[in-house]
């Protein structure tokens, strides 16, 4: 992927030096942790919050460690359980690592930590997911990364990553925001985690959503792997039509994609080897998922702009509604 940086001033933010800066990351599951295992490793101050206590007590004690196709084990000089232990400290960056379903319970806490001058980056799947960060500490202060490497918890304090496809993206909001997006993607490339920024980080959003929603939710509604999904010729046929409304949807919001994205987008799909996505685990789980930033929300943007996106649309509605029966089977009278 191509990227490029708005040259823009840092929005009145005291400059963070790339080779030791303070990183607070809200949420270490895999792709939270991993940040901060390579991060710690590269020698930067980090602290992590997480309300799985577990695995927070065997970060603190032990560090974090990961294995599978990239191999890092670095340790978080502060390690506690609820974001408000992380206030008191002076961070050049807030990253949120939690599942965007939960972003609007935890914005509060993560504004007050990040305070007057810390950049609060969205660490998320889906679509528009900073729009919420900016809600609560403003537009010129946020940034938003679009992650493209993935993996599982394989005990506490232990991550497997299962793929590292493409660099990553970051990018700010506004101009205002653009030269602390680029020292942030710098800081990360440097570490060994491969990021690029750009000043159309829209785009990539479009271009990991589209990605996300052709396969996550038949994972999570069928119990297959990506690989499974692949290998079953059924299964890829609502993948290709799930793309192709994507493509469509981006399309009418503006951004094309080069002759051969569609293509791209299966070879892409191919190589998520025997990985369950986070939705996938969402849903075994019996936690609320992230359906309504990713296929909920093409769908309506696809409605919007006046374009069909109707496999989205129901696969986002039978996501929601197991998601519901949760919530019935305790109601009165339920079973």
């Amino acid at each position: 992927m191509a990227a490029s940086s708005r040259q823009a001033a840092g929005g009145g933010q005291r400059p963070c030096d790339s080779a030791a800066a303070a990183f607070a990351v809200v949420g270490v599951g895999p792709v939270g942790a991993v940040l901060a295992a390579y991060l710690a490793r590269a020698g930067h101050r980090v602290a992590v919050a997480d309300v799985d206590a577990p695995h927070i007590e065997a970060i603190r004690r032990d560090g974090i460690e990961v294995t599978g196709v990239r191999g890092a084990r670095g340790k978080p000089g502060r390690c506690v359980t609820t974001i408000a232990e992380l206030a008191g400290d002076d961070y050049d960056y807030v990253v949120v690592a939690t599942k965007a379903s939960v972003l609007s319970r935890v914005m509060p806490d993560v504004a007050h930590v990040a305070g007057a001058r810390s950049w609060v980056v969205s660490f998320q799947n889906g679509l528009d997911t900073e729009a919420e960060i900016a809600r609560h500490v403003g537009a010129d202060r946020t940034l938003r990364c679009v992650v493209n490497y993935a993996g599982g918890k394989i005990a506490h304090g232990r991550i497997k990553m299962t793929f590292f496809t493409g660099r990553n993206v970051a990018g700010a909001a506004t101009p205002a925001g653009d030269a602390a997006a680029r020292r942030f993607a710098e800081t990360l490339d440097a570490a060994g985690l491969e990021t690029d920024c750009s000043a159309e980080i829209r785009r990539f959003e479009w271009e990991k959503t589209i990605l996300n929603a052709a396969m996550s939710p038949l994972c999570a509604l069928t119990g297959l792997t990506m690989r499974e999904c692949v290998e079953w010729p059924a299964a890829m046929g609502i993948v290709e039509r799930l793309i192709d409304e994507g493509i469509a949807a981006a399309r009418a919001d503006g951004f094309e994609w080069p002759a051969g994205f569609r293509e791209h987008c299966l070879g892409y799909l191919g190589k998520g080897g025997y990985h369950r996505p986070s939705l996938w685990v969402d849903i075994a789980s019996r936690r609320p998922t992230e359906i309504g930033v990713l296929s909920g929300r093409i769908a309506d943007i696809a409605d919007a702009r006046g374009v069909a996106a109707p496999t989205h649309r129901l696969l986002a509605v039978l996501i929601e509604g197991i998601e519901r029966s949760w919530v019935s089977e305790h109601a009165p009278g339920g079973g």
